[in-house]
């Protein structure tokens, strides 16, 4: 890492199926980078990772999701219990990035509006 920011040589290309996720500060934030395939199979390390952020108590959780291929219904839960936490928590949370095909999920399902979306 260099200057909070982890360093673009630290980067994985993550392989079919699989979720990297990579953490960095940025100011008064714990900024969760995502990339790969957030489903079924990889949701339960988006969880772990989260938890472990949240337990640093930042005021503020941002995820970004540049990097994601593809969401499905089970990451998008993961995003939701994440936004629980973050209002019982009295933390903010945001979604930063998100791609065409990962914002279409949050459209389709009619969860815009329950995250704060920065671009």
């Amino acid at each position: 890492m260099t200057d909070g920011m982890p360093e673009a040589s630290s980067t994985q290309a993550p392989i079919p199926g699989q979720l990297i996720v990579e953490r960095a500060r940025e100011a008064d934030a714990v900024v969760m980078i995502l990339a790969g395939e957030l489903d079924l199979a990889s949701a339960p390390t988006l969880e772990r990772e989260l938890r472990e952020a949240e337990a640093t108590r930042p005021a503020r959780l941002v995820i970004d999701l540049a990097g994601l291929a593809f969401m499905d219904s089970t990451g998008l839960q993961a995003l939701l219990r994440a936004r629980e936490r973050a209002n019982a928590d009295d933390h903010r949370l945001s979604l930063r990035h998100a791609v065409h095909q990962v914002r279409r999920v949050f459209e389709l399902t009619k969860t815009t509006n329950a995250f704060t979306f920065e671009d």
